[in-house]
């Protein structure tokens, strides 16, 4: 039995949401399908906002503390979901995984370093690095086939390793957003072992760990690092699967004692606490009771991603079949259209999917050059939503090949 209605719209408009109240600033227009930032639509499960509304019961909100009850959540969480044993004392509270990244370049390069990203890649990263008066590097991923006849991103390692011989730090996205890709152990090891041998920091966001498709497994990047010899640690939150985000609140990984120290000294350097009542609450609420829920929550997102591949088939757009998170990544380059800003709006991508489809995706380009002719679109909504959405882009498209057909 589900804990949670994923026929709930649990988002709406005047909630104070930013996927349904920032329509208008982002898109120009406020009807419509919001498909973008990615968070759920549909409400997190049973089990956390019961315990939320137990501790808002209390009518206390003073300071907050992780307990060791909350720690012994996240370390049983690792355990059992991907059997990545981990020391209570490795754990470091954060208010978020980017700020966490914020706090590692301040923290383990110096200003002006060359710090590596892999577009394209959740579009924070380039200006995390840069915010810091860092030197962005990009190391883009390649496209190629894989085994299902499908399309899938790989690592360019020969560049990886030139890159690295002259820069300080990798941040790593692993499972990928927005491509999809749950790294394999193989792929890992090797960006360990380039790290290793130029003593470049790793810095693993694995924030979409738990969301990976039947038959798909997450491989913690502290699964090959530590035998590589490299300097890293992980950074990730409850966020993404149960759908707190706006709660805020995550961790570090670390178990090096002396990169520990040093980040937990930039972190108390910015006084930016342990944690809210709220997030806390969540957090134990969802590692203690949750073990079921990410396979259920993906059973429901792959009847999504379906959806949407099987309403592509005839449609100049080829999805990227994911192998983890609840995004999908859409290979618009067959319409024929254009990113530039500049373009008549009959020649602009976004303009078509907002104006003539009704949709508001994440426009491709913002996620880096490699993102040019892409959109991503997230698949956490309930399934009457993705149908209509693609009844609409069918019915776009159709309507736009019908004027273009129309003698002058």
């Amino acid at each position: 039995m589900s804990q949670t209605d994923f026929t709930r719209l649990a988002q709406y408009p005047g909630s104070g949401c930013e996927k349904y109240d920032r329509r208008g600033e982002i898109f120009g227009r406020e009807d419509v399908i919001p498909l973008w930032v990615a968070d759920m639509d549909f409400p997190a499960p049973d089990f956390v906002t019961e315990a939320l509304a137990a501790r808002l019961a209390d009518g206390a909100f003073g300071y907050a503390k992780p307990t060791a009850e909350h720690v012994g959540a996240i370390t049983g969480w690792l355990a059992g979901q991907h059997d990545w044993r981990v020391a209570p004392e490795t754990i470091v509270p954060v208010p978020g995984v980017v700020p966490a990244m914020a706090m590692a370049i301040r923290a383990f390069t110096s200003p002006g370093a060359r710090v590596i990203i892999q577009p394209p890649v959740y579009f924070p990263f380039f200006q995390v690095v840069l915010d810091q008066g860092r030197t962005l590097v990009e190391n883009p991923l390649v496209e190629q086939e894989s085994t299902d006849g499908g399309r899938r991103y790989v690592m360019d390692f020969e560049a990886l390793e030139a890159q690295a011989a002259e820069a300080e730090m990798l941040l790593l996205c692993n499972p990928h957003n927005p491509g999809g890709r749950a790294w394999s152990a193989d792929e890992l090891a090797r960006v360990a072992a380039i790290g290793a041998r130029h003593d470049v920091m790793v810095i693993s966001d694995e924030i979409h760990m738990d969301l990976t498709y039947p038959g798909i497994r997450h491989t913690p990047f502290a699964r090959v690092a530590e035998a590589a010899g490299c300097r890293w640690f992980t950074v990730t939150a409850p966020g993404k699967t149960f759908n707190t985000a706006g709660i805020g609140g995550g961790y570090a990984v670390i178990p090096d004692t002396e990169i520990r120290t040093r980040f937990d000294q930039e972190r108390r350097g910015m006084h930016l606490g342990e944690g809210s009542v709220f997030g806390l609450t969540a957090l134990k609420a969802a590692y203690t009771q949750g073990a079921h829920w990410p396979a259920e929550l993906m059973r429901h997102i792959a009847v999504n991603r379906d959806r949407v591949i099987e309403a592509t088939e005839d449609l100049p757009i080829e999805p990227m079949p994911p192998e983890a998170t609840y995004l999908l990544w859409l290979d618009c380059r067959g319409m024929g259209l254009s990113d530039a800003v500049r373009e008549p709006e009959d020649r602009s991508l976004q303009r078509f999917f907002i104006d003539e489809a009704g949709l508001g995706l994440s426009q491709g380009i913002i996620f880096g050059e490699p993102g040019r002719g892409y959109m991503r679109i997230n698949l956490a909504t309930p399934t009457r939503v993705i149908e209509r959405a693609m009844t609409q882009l069918r019915e776009a498209w159709e309507k736009r090949i019908a004027r273009r057909q129309r003698p002058a």
